[in-house]
C-alpha cells in the first residue's frame, strides 16, 4: 500500500502518478484498489453534474410556469367582466386543487418509494383510472343537480368541464411518478413546460373566439393533455401497463405501502 501514497489527486479529480511509476507497475491489489477508487470517483462526479443539471432545469421550469400562469390570470382579469372574475377565481381554486390533490394521489407516493412488479404497477394504473372515472361520474351528476339548486347554468358548465380533467390526469400521473423515481427530472421540466405553453396558447385562442371564464378552463384541459401525452411517451420505457385487475389486490398494495 505504500506506494499508493506516491499518488496525488489533480484538480480535475484524477490520479496522477509520481516518481515514473505506471499502473502497470503496481501489485495487482493495488492496481485493483486503484481501479476501484478511479471508478467511483467519476461515478460520484457524474452523479453530481447530473443532480446539479436536474435541479437548474427544475428551477426555471418553476419560472416559467409561474410567469406563464400570472402572464394568463392578467390577461383574463383584464378581459373579462367583473361577474365573472369570482367565477375565474373559483377555477383557479379548483383547478390548483386538483393538481396538488393529483400529485399526492393516485398511488404516487407509493411508486416513488418502492420498486414494484410490472403486475403490482398494471393493478395500480388501472384501479387509479377507475378513481378518476368515478370522481368524473360524480362531478358530472353534482354539475347538474347545482344547475337545478341554483340555476347557474356557467358555472355547472365549469364543473362539468373540470370533471373531463379527472379522465385525463390518471393516464400520465403514473408515469410522472417513474420518472421521478428513476431522476428523470429534464423530461419531468420538458414536460411540464411545454404543457403550459400549450395551455397558455389554447387560453389566448379561446379569449380572441369567445372571451370568458371558460378559456381558462380550455387550457387547463389543454395543458394537462399535452403532459399526460408526453409522460406516456417517455415513461413507456420503464412501464407499460398489462390488462389485469383486482379490487382486493389494489386496497392491499395500498395498504401495503401507507
Amino acid at each position: 500500500m505504500a506506494s499508493l501514497a506516491r499518488y496525488f489527486r489533480t484538480s480535475a479529480g484524477k490520479v496522477a502518478l509520481t516518481n515514473g511509476v505506471t499502473a502497470t507497475s503496481l501489485p495487482l491489489h493495488e492496481h485493483l484498489i486503484l481501479t476501484e477508487y478511479l471508478y467511483s470517483n467519476e461515478h460520484i462526479m457524474a452523479i453530481r453534474e447530473s443532480s446539479l443539471n436536474s435541479a437548474k432545469w427544475s428551477l426555471l421550469s418553476s419560472i416559467k410556469i409561474i410567469g406563464i400562469g400570472v402572464l394568463q390570470l392578467s390577461l383574463l382579469a383584464q378581459i373579462l367582466q367583473a361577474n365573472e372574475l369570482n367565477l375565474l377565481a373559483i377555477a383557479v381554486l379548483a383547478l390548483l386543487a386538483i393538481d396538488t390533490l393529483a400529485d399526492r394521489g393516485f398511488s404516487n407516493t407509493i411508486i416513488r418509494r418502492c420498486m414494484l412488479s410490472i403486475n403490482d404497477l398494471s393493478i395500480l394504473y388501472w384501479g387509479n383510472m377507475l378513481m378518476g372515472a368515478a370522481v368524473f361520474g360524480l362531478l358530472f351528476v353534482s354539475s347538474h343537480l347545482l344547475n337545478r339548486m341554483f340555476d347557474q347554468p356557467e358555472l355547472a358548465l365549469m364543473l362539468e368541464m373540470v370533471s373531463v380533467v379527472f379522465i385525463i390526469i390518471p393516464q400520465g400521473q403514473q408515469y410522472r411518478a417513474i420518472l421521478q423515481r428513476e431522476k428523470q427530472y429534464t423530461r419531468i421540466a420538458f414536460a411540464e413546460t411545454s404543457s403550459v405553453l400549450a395551455g397558455l396558447s389554447v387560453t389566448l385562442f379561446t379569449v380572441w373566439l369567445t372571451p370568458s371564464v371558460l378559456c381558462a378552463i380550455w387550457g387547463y384541459l389543454a395543458m394537462a393533455s399535452i403532459r399526460m401525452l408526453i409522460y406516456c411517451y417517455y415513461g413507456r420505457s420503464w412501464f407499460q401497463p398489462e390488462y389485469r385487475f383486482s379490487l382486493k389486490k389494489f386496497s392491499q398494495i395500498r395498504a401495503r405501502n401507507k
